[in-house]
């Protein structure tokens, strides 16, 4: 089998009926949700799909097509290096893995070894928001069949942050897992029109104890994702889990964060940080460390169908991530694009696994049509 030809499109995507504020980019809001498509064609009829990042890097056409077409799509080690070198598009690589399971007919969490066939799901919230309207958030997604939800803590004072954690617990119970981002490691990098409360160690210690006195099971990226040091101090700190790594690129990061201890929970993202490939070498490095192994994504339908599988393929992973706020985000727009978003399973909280070779997913072909054009 040989690489034919790669085509990518950028996606603007349906318009939403609230603007969603992103509690990590301050200042943005978001008129509609887009998303990036790549399709790499086959001669043996075989059409891989997947999402080349957060954008549609020039170096597909540049870079990766000229290099690609003609090649095995099986020999992903021999394509590391194009991946390696140009540092992006690292979501392109997702459509050669659909490639390699449509040819093996069979799903990619199978091929990478099946650790089960349902991944526990949390509602990852977009926003800030006041603590009552947190505490009827938890609740509705509650009802919905969640079992675990993510908030995000933004503000100035550290009691404002705990006041909103306080208030979904009391309305969640007990038995509802809360997790909370500070999204603190977004910087350096991500551009923020406003600047928000930049945390320090004490500020992050003294929010950890109080997320810790009520339950919470991590707290996310509480710093600046290079302050090997501080995460490392405050790993020791406190017994709560503290997770991050979805902002760091390339192994020799996730070794660094492993071995220093830096986290609890590892979080990478192959839309980000490496290829797919890659980030389940990243995922068993933290296996042997006894870490647990939680990848990140927020970038649309495609990244997060194969995250899920990866997440199912991993014996170190609790939780796969899902844009769910009910502010006005739920998880079937975040796959808009799919001709069936995968759905929460209410029984147990669960997100199932495609059962279709590759991805197992298709594409709405109508929308997409629609939406890309509106992209240009």
């Amino acid at each position: 089998m040989k690489i034919t030809d790669i085509k990518a499109w950028r996606l603007a995507g349906p318009p939403l009926a609230t603007q969603m504020k992103p509690a990590w980019t301050l200042g943005v809001q978001w008129p509609r949700f887009g998303g990036t498509l790549v399709k790499v064609f086959t001669d043996e009829g075989i059409v891989g799909i997947g999402s080349p990042g957060y954008n549609v890097s020039p170096l597909i056409e540049t870079w990766f097509k000229p290099q690609l077409i003609g090649k095995d799509p099986f020999a992903l080690e021999q394509h590391a290096h194009l991946f390696r070198s140009a540092g992006e598009a690292w979501g392109l690589e997702m459509a050669l893995w659909d490639i390699i399971g449509k040819a093996c007919g069979q799903p990619l969490y199978k091929l990478w070894g099946a650790m089960r066939d349902r991944v526990p799901a949390y509602a990852s919230f977009i926003e800030c928001a006041s603590p009552e309207r947190r505490a009827a958030d938890v609740q509705t997604v509650q009802s919905e069949g969640w079992r675990a939800a993510k908030l995000r803590v933004h503000d100035d004072s550290i009691k404002r942050d705990v006041a909103q954690i306080e208030a979904a617990r009391r309305a969640a119970g007990e038995d509802f897992t809360l997790m909370v981002d500070a999204n603190q490691a977004q910087l350096p990098g991500t551009l923020q029109p406003v600047r928000g409360p930049v945390w320090d160690y004490q500020r992050a210690l003294q929010t950890a104890r109080e997320l810790e006195r009520l339950g919470v099971y991590w707290l996310e990226e509480p710093l600046d994702r290079y302050d090997f040091d501080n995460l490392t101090r405050l790993c020791a700190a406190v017994d709560l889990r503290i997770a991050g790594g979805e902002n760091n690129r390339g192994l020799h990061e996730y070794r660094w964060l492993v071995e220093r201890n830096c986290y609890d929970v590892l979080q990478p993202e192959a839309m980000v940080g490496e290829t797919l490939s890659q980030i389940r070498k990243a995922c068993a490095y933290a296996e042997m460390h006894h870490k647990l192994c939680a990848p990140h994504h927020g970038g649309g339908g495609l990244g997060f169908v194969a995250h899920l599988h990866l997440c199912a393929a991993l014996p170190n992973c609790p939780f796969v991530e899902v844009f769910h706020d009910p502010i006005g985000f739920s998880s079937d727009l975040f796959q808009w694009y799919l001709a069936e978003p995968i759905k929460l399973d209410a029984r147990d909280g669960c997100m199932p696994l495609p059962q279709r070779p590759g991805l197992g997913v298709e594409l709405d072909e109508e929308k997409i049509a629609h939406y890309a054009a509106a992209a240009t």
